[in-house]
This record gives C-alpha cells, structure tokens and sequence, in this order.
C-alpha cells in the first residue's frame, strides 16, 4: 500500500483519510486530471495526481473470496 502524499514543499505527509479533505480529489476511475490543494501544514499550494489500482479475487463462497 503506498503512503499518503507529502508536500513539496514542507515535506510533511498530507493525510488522504479525511473525508472534507478528499473531496474533489479522488474519483471513481482515476482520470488523469490534476487537482490542487492548500497544505495543512504551512497552506502552500499543492498539486495531486490520482492513480486507481484495482484487483479482484474469486472464490465459490464469498468468504473464500475474501480469503484469497
């Protein structure tokens, strides 16, 4: 799993987990579209690029499924 991004220029991680935050950021097939926003840490401008990954298991069960 990769890290939360972290800001160019302050260096600190930006914490993706808050909902207010991701708004606007992230969306549902990754397109290649860049957003921007303020650092909460020292409120410099910062620019995002999304990257969707996904992947699917398959089981005969749905707990198999989750299993592998």
């Amino acid at each position: 799993m990769r890290r939360a991004p972290t800001c160019p220029h302050c260096q600190r991680e930006i914490s993706m987990t808050d909902g207010e935050r991701l708004q606007g950021h992230v969306s549902y097939w990754g397109q290649d579209k860049v957003t921007s926003l303020d650092c909460p840490e020292c409120e410099r401008e910062v620019f995002l690029q999304e990257y969707v990954k996904r992947w699917w298991t398959a089981g005969r069960t749905p707990q198999e499924a989750c299993e592998l």
